[in-house]
C-alpha cells in the first residue's frame, strides 16, 4: 500500500490540507507516466509563448489528455479533498529554464477561472525542485482566510505587470507578503523529486521562486480541478476562456468542457 490507501495517512492528509491549504503527495506518477509527461512538455514549450501561456493543452489529444483522463489523478484529488466526484478544469505547464530569476508572483489561483467553492490544483514535478531551481511557497492557511485578492497580468516570465478587474469591489490587492515575509507563515516542501505533486487549494496564497541555477531545468505540469460545492461562475474577461454556455450559472462545475473523471461508487 502507499501513502494514498492507508486510511491513517490519507486522513492525516486530508487534515493537513485542510489547515494548510497544501499537501506533499509523493511519487504519483509511474516511471512511464513521467517519461511520457516530460517528453510532452519538451514538445510543447519549443513553441516559445509566455511563460502562463501553456494551458488547456488536455482539451487536445495526446498524452496530456491521456493522463488527465486515463489515470488515477482524479481519484487523488477526491481522496485529499474528501470528495465524491472530480471534474476536470484545466491543464498548465509552468517551466522554469535555468538563469529564469524572476520570481513568481504572489497570488492566488481562484480569481482567475469561473468557479466559486471549492477547487484543488495538482502541481506535479517533473524534475528536482528545491530553492535554487524554483521551488513553490505558500503562505499557510491563507485559504482559509475569506480574502478574494485580485488577479493581475504578468509578464514574458511570470512577473508582476499590472491588476486585472481594478473596479471589482469584490477583490483587493495583494498585500506585499515578499516585503513583510516575517509577519507570514511562509514555507515551502524541500526537495521535491520528478513525480511528487503538490495538492493545494484555489484560494492558497503562492509563489515560486526564480531558477539560479545555471545548468537545472524546472518543469511543472499543473491540473485544475472542481470537487463537491464549486459551482460555474462566468463573469468577465479574464475568465472568458474557460466559459462554457452549456452550463448555467450557479450550477455545480462539472459537465460539458469539465467532465467528471472521477466518482465514487
Amino acid at each position: 500500500m502507499d501513502q494514498m490507501t492507508k486510511p491513517i495517512e490519507l486522513k492525516d492528509l486530508q487534515e493537513s490540507y485542510a489547515r494548510d491549504g497544501v499537501v506533499l503527495l509523493k511519487s504519483i506518477l509511474s516511471d512511464d507516466w513521467l517519461s511520457k509527461l516530460q517528453d510532452a512538455v519538451d514538445t510543447e514549450v519549443t513553441k516559445g509563448d509566455r511563460y502562463f501561456a501553456y494551458k488547456n493543452m488536455r482539451e487536445n489529444p495526446g498524452t496530456f489528455q491521456d493522463y488527465c483522463l486515463t489515470s488515477d489523478i482524479g481519484q487523488r484529488v477526491a481522496e485529499v479533498s474528501g470528495s465524491p466526484w472530480t471534474s476536470l478544469i484545466y491543464d498548465q505547464i509552468f517551466v522554469k529554464e535555468p538563469g529564469t530569476r524572476t520570481q513568481t508572483g504572489w497570488h492566488t489561483d481562484q480569481p482567475y477561472w469561473p468557479v466559486a467553492g471549492p477547487i484543488m490544483t495538482m502541481w506535479i514535478a517533473l524534475d528536482p525542485v528545491d530553492p535554487d531551481n524554483g521551488a513553490l511557497e505558500f503562505v499557510r492557511g491563507s485559504h482559509a482566510w475569506g480574502a478574494k485578492y485580485r488577479p493581475f497580468k504578468t509578464d514574458q516570465q511570470g512577473g508582476f505587470l499590472h491588476y486585472l478587474e481594478e473596479d471589482n469591489p469584490d477583490y483587493i490587492d495583494m498585500p506585499d507578503f515578499e516585503a513583510d515575509r516575517a509577519q507570514y507563515d511562509i514555507f515551502h516542501f524541500e526537495n521535491m523529486k520528478p513525480g511528487d505533486a503538490l495538492a493545494f487549494d484555489g484560494m492558497t496564497v503562492h509563489s515560486a521562486m526564480g531558477n539560479r541555477t545555471s545548468t537545472r531545468r524546472r518543469r511543472g505540469y499543473a491540473i485544475r480541478f472542481a470537487v463537491e460545492g464549486a459551482t460555474y461562475e462566468p463573469r468577465d474577461s479574464v475568465t472568458e476562456w474557460l466559459h462554457d454556455d452549456s452550463l448555467k450559472p450557479g450550477a455545480p462545475f462539472a459537465g460539458g468542457r469539465f467532465p467528471i473523471i472521477y466518482e465514487t461508487a
